[in-house]
């Protein structure tokens, strides 16, 4: 059986699949990750922003999958670039070529709907994802038999444990994201905290996920909480606006793709375009 964890930056599965993974691992079972963007934008320094921080970024997920038991040659970058991962044509092809190349069994994805965090690469990570799974299966080479989405507030299955030093030593490799870090371990210990205990029993922790059907039913909230989930995804803490995706110079071909890219998704939103 073979697993892909995927996500939307380097740091996001160490949060949300940690203890999973590491199992995955420990029992021989074949685990992959494939992370969407290299996380070019993850600071608030402009002059750090870019291939760089890629290059630092890259290697940090590869220690943290290293801990949890993924070697460096299983740790996969599809290049997408951070902040305008889209739910779009080109990158459903993206997603696809890679599903076909990596052909697991089973897939791990974001929240795309239930998300308590709703970040767009993220829930554009989780839509891709489903998208593929419930519409595309047809034009796989290996059909996938389930897909899970972590970070869920309506999770159906949860993974126990209760030890979080594991979760924690490898989110700390992500020593270029110590600001974020600051308030996501805190959180991460809330988050863990087992509330569960009449269906999964005395444990301390869960890593919760959703098992999405091949059937729609029940996949997405009502109007009214996509409404007020709509207004959260709005709040610049969840989504800088564009004028946080912008390289101040250079003629790189990274610094190109971005000028293309907000000229297309941010066309109006900053003085930089």
């Amino acid at each position: 059986m073979k697993y892909l964890f995927i996500s939307a930056h380097p740091d996001d599965l160490e949060f949300s699949c940690a203890n999973l993974i590491r199992y995955l691992t420990s029992k021989k079972h074949s685990v992959e990750i494939l992370c969407l963007t290299k996380g070019e934008f993850g600071t608030y320094d402009a002059e750090l922003v870019g291939p760089s921080l890629a290059k630092v970024r890259v290697k940090e997920l590869q220690k943290a999958a290293k801990i949890n038991g993924v070697p460096q040659e299983k740790v996969h970058f599809a290049d997408i670039i951070d902040g305008f991962l889209k739910f779009t044509r080109s990158n459903i092809k993206i997603v696809k070529e890679w599903l076909n190349q990596i052909q697991p069994d089973i897939i791990f994805a974001p929240e795309a709907y239930y998300a308590y965090y709703w970040q767009q690469d993220h829930i554009n990570c989780g839509r891709l994802s489903h998208y593929i799974f419930s519409s595309y299966q047809k034009e796989l080479v290996k059909p996938i038999k389930s897909l899970f989405f972590y970070g869920t507030l309506k999770p159906n299955f949860c993974w126990p444990f209760n030890d979080l030093t594991l979760g924690k030593g490898s989110l700390y490799q992500h020593k270029s994201q110590l600001y974020f870090l600051k308030w996501m371990i805190p959180f991460y210990s809330i988050e863990k905290i087992n509330f569960y205990r009449k269906k999964v029993g005395k444990w301390n922790y869960v890593e919760p996920y959703r098992r999405i059907s091949k059937k729609k039913n029940g996949l997405k909230p009502s109007i009214f909480i996509q409404a007020i989930l709509g207004i959260i995804s709005h709040l610049p803490f969840f989504n800088p606006t564009g004028a946080r995706y912008y390289v101040s110079k250079g003629n790189s071909s990274f610094a190109f793709t971005v000028r293309k890219l907000r000229s297309i998704y941010y066309p109006k939103k900053s003085k930089y375009t």
